[in-house]
């Protein structure tokens, strides 16, 4: 829960900005919602109130509440925004509204880059920051280890590696933590989306159509990857149910000036994406249990073996990514994306999860 962590992402935030010596405000976004959710006083509003209370070198640190009691986290985005524009009546193109979670764990190194890409790129209107899932990598099982290789590589591949190679036929996107987006353009196409449940996905599609370039800011955030499946399936149901509504999405971009070129070449990437992601898993479990019930074992384990190889040898080189970015040497590397090879197989648990329960509310994730 946010409570327990959100002091420890305050320090960590605060010593990162004092060390990399820019002229930063952290806004702390909290909601009314969150009292519907839990049986104590101690809100996450309230925990930061009082830390707040505590020291001097917390007074670049803005605490907003957002007051409704529904609603998502592009509403409290979009609340942060205006609050940030009203206090702000001039805003130039050198200034960004940057995007982290309560779990964040964010470097000077970050900041230190993120700058220097703004001086080598003249200040683009996108930059973003992947993570990688391992702040409690030592506390999950071997299967949810896999998952968090699994997630940080989807991370580095499809974002990281896309970006730097950018293409009209590369999918590429940009996610809700880690995100620095120029705040005059932000305040252009009018915040966050609220239509979708996952604003990050919308806006992937939204700059592609317009032909915006993502800028991979080269650092590492490090995140909390889900601790059991239940959890885990809830939050790939949540990413899942947008990514299917792409046709949707795009269908709302069309009416607007955009590149359709671009639109509709995304548009494919996202729902091969969408698809390999519900049917490819099964698809191989399928096809190795197919064999062995033959009693073709040659194939079989032809095909398992040369299944496990390629997997392992993508996961790793994702780690080896991580590894390079973050400056720190990561122990297990290859153990690590062998056990990811095998939690693809199950990968799709969340997509199918997500077209059983059609009517179910948008999961917040436990943090």
């Amino acid at each position: 829960m946010e409570q327990r962590i959100i002091s420890n992402t305050i320090d960590n935030f605060v010593k990162a900005i004092e060390e990399s010596k820019i002229k930063a405000q952290l806004l702390i976004v909290t909601t009314n919602k969150e009292k519907k959710l839990i049986d104590s006083d101690d809100t996450t509003y309230e925990v930061v109130k009082k830390k707040l209370a505590t020291s001097s070198k917390y007074k670049n640190v803005k605490l907003l509440n957002y007051p409704a009691y529904s609603g998502m986290m592009a509403h409290q985005l979009n609340f942060a925004l205006q609050a940030i524009i009203k206090n702000n009546k001039n805003v130039d193109k050198k200034s960004y509204f940057a995007v982290y979670n309560a779990d964040s764990n964010i470097t000077k190194q970050t900041l230190i880059n993120m700058c220097k890409l703004c001086q080598t790129k003249s200040f683009p209107l996108i930059m973003q920051e992947y993570a990688a899932f391992f702040k409690n990598l030592k506390s999950l099982s071997p299967l949810m280890k896999g998952f968090a290789i699994f997630q940080t590589n989807f991370e580095f591949t499809n974002g990281f590696t896309n970006g730097i190679l950018f293409s009209k036929f590369l999918r590429n996107h940009v996610v809700g933590h880690g995100l620095f987006i120029r705040l005059d353009y932000l305040q252009k196409i009018r915040g966050f989306t609220t239509d979708y449940w996952c604003e990050d996905i919308y806006l992937s599609f939204f700059l592609r159509s317009h032909d915006v370039k993502i800028y991979p800011i080269f650092a590492v955030e490090y995140g909390e990857s889900p601790k059991n499946l239940k959890i885990l399936m809830k939050q790939n149901a949540t990413w899942f149910k947008t990514l299917f509504e792409n046709g949707k999405i795009y269908s709302d971009l069309v009416k607007k000036h955009i590149d359709r070129t671009s639109a509709f070449s995304y548009l494919i990437n996202q729902y091969r994406g969408a698809f390999a992601w519900l049917f490819l898993p099964t698809l191989y479990l399928a096809i190795i249990f197919y064999l062995f019930l033959l009693g073709n074992w040659q194939l079989g384990i032809i095909f398992l073996f040369s299944y496990i190889a390629t997997t392992t040898i993508r996961y790793w080189l994702s780690n080896r990514i991580v590894e390079l970015l973050s400056h720190n040497t990561m122990q297990s590397k290859l153990y690590l994306a062998f056990l990811a090879s095998f939690a693809y197989l199950i990968s799709n648990i969340g997509p199918l999860y997500s077209l059983l329960n059609p009517k179910r509310k948008k999961y917040k994730t436990e943090r």
